[in-house]
C-alpha cells in the first residue's frame, strides 16, 4: 500500500504541546498525488494545516528549493505562515542548510534557518478592502461577549488581505479582558470583499496593543477565530496585521519589528515574529520568524 513519511511539529514554540501543530508529508521522487488525495490526508491529520513537500528541485545546492503545497481540512491555500515556518525548520534542519526556498501557490518564499530560528520572506500584496459589508454591529452580533464593552459602531475593524486569497477581519480591542471575552460562536462569519479580491476563505483576527517597553519592538496579543475553530498561531494573519498597522500608522521609511503572542487563552501560547520594511511609504519586505519542535513521525498510508 502506498505511503508517505510524515513528521508533526509544534510551531512558534520550543515546548511540545504548545504552539500550532503541523503535519509535514514528504512526497517521494516519481510519485504524484492528486488534489483529492492531499485533501483526504489533510482531513485525516485534522490540523489547521498540512504541508506536502515535493522532492528538492536542485539537489546538492547550497540553497535547496522545494515545491510545497499547503492544505487545510477544507481547501488548498496559496500561502500560510505557520506551515512555512514549521516546514522550513524541518527541511533545512534535516538538510543542514541555513538558506532555502519554497515555491508555494502565492510565489517564492526565501528562507533562512540559523540557531533554530526560521525566517521567511513572505509574499505580500497587502490590500485593505473598501467595499466590505462587515460592520461593527455585525461583528458584535457574532461576538456577543464583546457587547458589554462596545456599543454598535464603536468597535474598530477593517478587512485586510496579506495576499490574494487570504482574508482577515482585523479587530482592535482595548484590553486583555476584552480579548478573553472573544468566543467560538460555532457559525462562520462571511463577509464581502472588493470585486477583484473576492476569493479565498475569511477569518477574524482580534488584537490588543501591549505596553511599550522602550526597546523599539511593538508587542501585540492576538486571537484568530473561524466559527467553532480557534487557531493557535496564524502567521499569515500576523503578517497581514503587521503590514496593515504599518500602513495605518503612516510609516514612511525603516523597519518595524513586532512580537506577537497568540492563543494564550486556549492554552497553546505561540510566539510569532514579524518585521516589516518600508521605503517611501511602500512595504518592501515582510519577514516572518519563529521556532518549532518535532513531536511525532511515521508513515501515513493512502489509496
Amino acid at each position: 500500500m502506498a505511503s508517505l513519511q510524515y513528521t508533526t511539529l509544534d510551531v512558534f514554540t520550543t515546548k511540545k504541546f504548545a504552539g500550532n501543530p503541523l503535519a509535514v508529508c514528504k512526497i517521494p521522487s516519481g510519485v504524484t498525488l492528486t488534489q483529492e488525495q492531499k485533501q483526504t490526508i489533510a482531513i485525516e491529520f485534522n490540523y489547521s494545516e498540512t504541508t506536502f513537500v515535493h522532492p528538492c528541485s536542485n539537489e546538492g545546492s547550497e540553497v535547496p528549493e522545494w515545491q510545497v503545497d499547503i492544505f487545510t481540512v477544507k481547501t488548498e491555500l496559496p500561502f500560510a505562515g505557520h506551515p512555512t515556518i514549521g516546514t522550513c525548520c524541518h527541511m533545512l534542519g534535516q538538510a543542514g542548510k541555513t538558506k532555502g526556498k519554497f515555491n508555494v501557490k502565492a510565489g517564492v518564499i526565501e528562507l533562512d534557518y540559523v540557531d533554530g530560528v526560521a525566517k521567511a520572506s513572505i509574499p505580500h500584496n497587502t490590500h485593505v478592502h473598501s467595499s466590505t459589508d462587515l460592520s461593527s454591529s455585525r461583528m458584535l452580533e457574532w461576538q456577543s461577549g464583546l457587547k458589554s464593552f462596545y456599543q454598535s459602531g464603536d468597535l474598530k475593524l477593517d478587512v485586510v488581505s496579506p495576499v490574494k486569497g487570504m482574508n482577515f477581519a482585523v479587530v482592535e480591542l482595548k484590553s486583555l479582558e476584552e480579548l478573553a471575552a472573544v468566543t467560538l460562536p460555532g457559525t462562520e462569519l462571511d463577509f464581502s470583499l472588493d470585486q477583484d479580491w473576492n476569493v479565498g476563505p475569511c477569518f477574524s483576527k482580534f488584537y490588543v496593543h501591549m505596553p511599550d517597553q522602550g526597546d523599539g519592538v511593538k508587542r501585540l496579543r492576538t486571537r484568530m477565530i473561524e466559527g467553532s475553530f480557534e487557531d493557535p498561531a496564524t502567521g499569515s494573519a500576523c503578517c497581514g496585521l503587521a503590514a496593515y498597522l504599518v500602513l495605518k500608522e503612516g510609516v514612511k521609511d525603516g523597519k518595524v519589528k513586532y512580537e506577537i503572542l497568540q492563543a494564550v487563552e486556549m492554552g497553546r501560547p505561540s510566539d510569532i515574529g514579524v518585521e516589516v520594511e518600508v521605503k517611501g511609504g511602500q512595504i518592501q519586505t515582510v519577514v516572518l520568524s519563529g521556532r518549532s519542535v518535532s513531536v511525532m513521525e511515521g508513515k501515513i498510508f493512502y489509496e
